[in-house]
């Protein structure tokens, strides 16, 4: 079952917007973040859902689990890199409700 933010950045996404900004949207509805995401490939070609959510951990005030996330992703999907991932099966819409989850799930986990 999909929680409210997997549901909403999935939603925003299919409705256009790119990884990044269907990401940040899906959070920034509910918690404060700032104006300002990484916009996708943007630093060593990764995945700009990736870069985004190790963002919003980063301005809540969870730097330490940056790292845990990136490993959980890798773990999920086998890469990082937008180039890697795209030659899968699977959907951006399907990283962007992944990352979406994975926050919350490390965000609850405190």
């Amino acid at each position: 079952m999909m929680n409210s933010h997997e549901k909403r950045a999935r939603e925003l996404k299919e409705n256009g917007n790119n990884c990044s900004t269907s990401l940040h949207n899906a959070f920034s509805e509910d918690i404060k973040l700032s104006d300002e995401y990484p916009a996708p490939r943007s630093i060593e070609g990764k995945c700009g859902a990736l870069l985004t959510a190790q963002k919003i951990l980063k301005e809540k005030g969870h730097e330490d689990k940056i790292e845990e996330f990136e490993k959980e992703f890798i773990k999920r999907f086998g890469y990082s890199k937008c180039k890697e991932l795209m030659s899968s099966e699977r959907r951006c819409n399907d990283y962007v409700g992944e990352c979406a989850r994975i926050i919350d799930e490390i965000l609850n986990k405190n």
